[in-house]
């Protein structure tokens, strides 16, 4: 039996991943600006905030961590400032700052980023990128062997700051020898860890083709790179080589053979900064839950979808990824379903409109009642009763139409975001749906009135609001019954 997208992220949270990488704050300051400088040709900025998150290695902790797993974050920081600040954001994103090694002397990596009304003007890079002491290296060393052994895979994510060093990646050699495990390598330097033989390898495109001596500037990116799946295994080792393309999606190798391209999910303002890390933690643990690569590149391009459309240096929930994937399939399979897509939507400060009904001949009537109930917002939820609700508010002759075939129908509206089912025997109202989905706005149609709706509290009372929309005149599904009726009694009647 084929397992849900919700049966693999689920099994998230029972993975123990060891990251070990380059520590990187990421500064955001932004502001406005309408002057230039009188002392140069500069613009002014007007701060109007500062922000820290974690990036670089740190971030591919945060990822793990907001898609459910349990981390172990080994790095290097300085004995700064900006190293206190580093393990506080670590706190914050839920993981430890007890294998965070503070280094006497050095300081720790920052790169501030400085916008005027959204533009990026520069960015300000600060911190030490030297190689790592080696008594910092010896306890990096002994960090990996305390937890390498009791958790379930590890990723190096290797930005060629100093961390990572030729000691480090021996001592991941020989613990790999002692007992297999799973190892995801990002990295600007994969030649130095083909010993290793990686599990999981993931250049992007400039990467890939320095690699490999080849010019970066072709025009199509794609198909110099479908003929480098050899190349690329003799390189790294890997199992598997993901070639990621940013806009052009990926491109997934196994022992150098291309088994298949996965497309991108379109975005219209992408901010990728931080995409490959979400990227890469997903593919992690959608492999070691058990995802096939096909599955995987799916769950990970949707992550990594959530995250670029985010302001800044982000993350993907695991709530959120769920809502990206069911966003995709229109049908909504639970209430835990639900929720996650309510918690994504309300997290990207979109306004939710529910609305709810039989559906059981789609007719001009509904299909304007959509079009019209969409428009009162950004995302539109439609309930639909199932075929045992439909008999008990209609009567034994209904449906017409069985659940299966409403849904076929009704999905192929462009209006409609999500569709869920209901219908107890207890209660045929949507009320269930409604305490989940918390909408904005519940629309009904014109021929109730606000006083017949027994939900309207209910939607008050979770902050929204009801709002009845005028039926197209004389087309309902009733009318159509008795019309289609008519006309067979009369065909028979003539022969």
């Amino acid at each position: 039996m084929e397992k849900y997208n919700w049966q693999f992220t689920a099994q998230f949270e029972q993975k123990k991943i060891v990251v070990i990488g380059d520590f990187i704050i990421d500064e955001y300051i932004e502001g406005g600006s309408t002057r230039l400088s009188p002392e140069a040709p500069v613009p002014v900025v007007d701060i109007h905030s500062d922000r820290w998150v974690l990036g670089g290695a740190a971030n591919v902790a945060a990822n793990l961590r907001a898609l459910g797993a349990e981390v172990v974050f080994c790095s290097v920081i300085g004995d700064d400032m900006e190293a206190g600040r580093a393990c506080d954001l670590a706190v914050e994103a839920g993981f430890s700052p007890d294998f965070l090694i503070r280094e006497t002397g050095r300081a720790t990596l920052v790169k501030t980023r400085i916008l005027a009304d959204g533009h990026p003007l520069v960015r300000l890079d600060r911190g030490d990128d030297t190689t790592i002491s080696a008594e910092s290296a010896q306890r990096l060393i002994q960090y990996l062997q305390q937890h390498v052994e009791a958790c379930d895979g590890v990723i190096v994510a290797d930005y060629n700051k100093g961390v990572v060093t030729h000691a480090v990646i021996d001592s991941l050699i020989q613990l790999k020898r002692k007992q297999a495990k799973f190892i995801a390598v990002d990295s600007k330097r994969l030649l130095l860890f083909k010993e290793l033989a990686p599990t999981l390898v993931k250049p992007n495109y400039e990467e890939a083709v320095h690699l490999l001596g080849h010019e970066a500037g072709t025009k199509d990116r794609r198909a110099l790179l479908e003929q480098c799946g050899d190349a690329l295994y003799q390189k790294t080792g890997a199992q598997w080589s993901v070639v990621t393309l940013d806009k052009d999606g990926s491109l997934w190798f196994e022992k150098g053979k291309l088994i298949f391209h996965a497309g991108a999910i379109p975005v219209a303002a992408p901010h990728v900064c931080g995409a490959g890390d979400t990227f890469i933690s997903t593919c992690t643990l959608a492999l070691l839950s058990g995802a096939d690569a096909r599955r995987t590149a799916t769950m990970a391009t949707a992550a990594a979808t959530v995250a670029i459309e985010k302001d800044a240096t982000s993350l993907c929930t695991r709530l959120e990824l769920l809502a990206k994937l069911d966003n995709e399939q229109k049908l909504v399979t639970s209430m835990r379903h639900l929720e996650e897509i309510r918690a994504y939507y309300k997290s990207m400060g979109r306004r939710i409109v529910f609305t709810n009904g039989c559906f059981d001949i789609l007719h001009s009537g509904h299909v304007n009642y959509l079009k019209e109930a969409k428009k009162l917002g950004d995302v539109l939820v439609v309930g639909v009763n199932d075929d045992e609700s439909i008999r008990r508010l209609k009567g034994p002759e209904r449906p017409i139409n069985g659940l299966a075939d409403r849904l076929s129908v009704l999905a192929g509206l462009g209006c409609i975001d999500h569709l869920v089912v209901f219908g107890h025997r207890q209660d045929d109202t949507p009320s269930a749906l409604i305490k989940v989905l918390a909408p904005d706005i519940f629309v009904k149609g014109g021929d109730y009135r606000m006083a017949e709706l027994p939900e309207a509290k209910l939607v008050a009372s979770l902050g929204g609001r009801v709002q009845l929309i005028p039926l197209t005149a004389n087309r309902s599904t009733t009318q159509l019954i008795r019309r289609i009726y008519e006309h067979t009694h009369v065909n028979s009647a003539i022969v």
